[in-house]
């Protein structure tokens, strides 16, 4: 398993490439620094290499440097995100795309995952977890084997976790998620935002969750 961290600049999330038989990206960053992003993502792989791009959910600073990456692979990357993420990205809709002075591109979905949908990422087979109330969009990938969550912004380290009060966003729903991710064996722990965990991440995920539980 090859994980390499592009870590976010600015408003940007972080990208991962995981490298192997089905190398993949997992989410984009709002393309506002494609040069750092193609540079990183060059030192590591030949683009055309890539096959999959994983959007975790449909906000700007996840998939508005889906379209650049995409062409970056010469159109050979299949684009997958929720169902419920779907129609945004499709459709280029973003009102913080806008408020940054960007634009959202218009971008094809090529498979819209549902909840347990099973994926294979790098060499390894991950689950799609669906995880609303960040967004109704939001999902988690996990890897069993390797105890390995890529979470977007549904939880972070050290017990954060994210935003419920934008648009689409649920406190009831995110709680949920919390909890179903809370039932996982995770080691590893890769957020859309902040620092990567790679060790011993279920003690991060516990705090995320009684934090949220004391909101009520």
């Amino acid at each position: 398993m090859t994980i390499i961290s592009i870590i976010g600049v600015g408003y940007d999330s972080n990208i991962f490439l995981i490298k192997g038989k089905n190398s993949t990206i997992i989410d984009t960053g709002t393309g506002l620094h494609q040069k750092y992003v193609e540079e990183k993502i060059k030192e590591n792989i030949e683009p055309t290499e890539i096959k999959n791009i994983i959007l975790t959910h449909e906000h700007y600073d996840h998939c508005g440097g889906v379209k650049k990456i995409f062409e970056l692979t010469n159109g050979k990357a299949q684009v997958y995100a929720h169902k419920n993420a779907t129609d945004k990205i499709q459709s280029g809709t973003s009102d913080f795309a806008r408020m940054l002075g960007g634009s959202m591109p218009k971008m094809n979905v090529d498979k819209q995952l549902s909840d347990n949908d099973k994926l294979m990422i790098g060499d390894d087979e991950y689950i799609t977890i669906y995880t609303p109330g960040h967004t109704p969009g939001s999902i988690c990938l996990y890897s069993k084997k390797n105890q390995t969550l890529f979470s977007g912004d549904t939880i972070f380290p050290y017990g954060y976790f994210g935003r419920y009060d934008f648009p689409g966003g649920s406190f009831e729903q995110l709680k949920q998620s919390i909890e179903k991710i809370s039932r996982l064996d995770v080691e590893r722990l890769y957020p859309g935002h902040e620092s990567i965990i790679e060790k011993d991440a279920n003690s991060h995920i516990k705090k995320s969750y009684e934090n949220i539980l004391s909101f009520g």
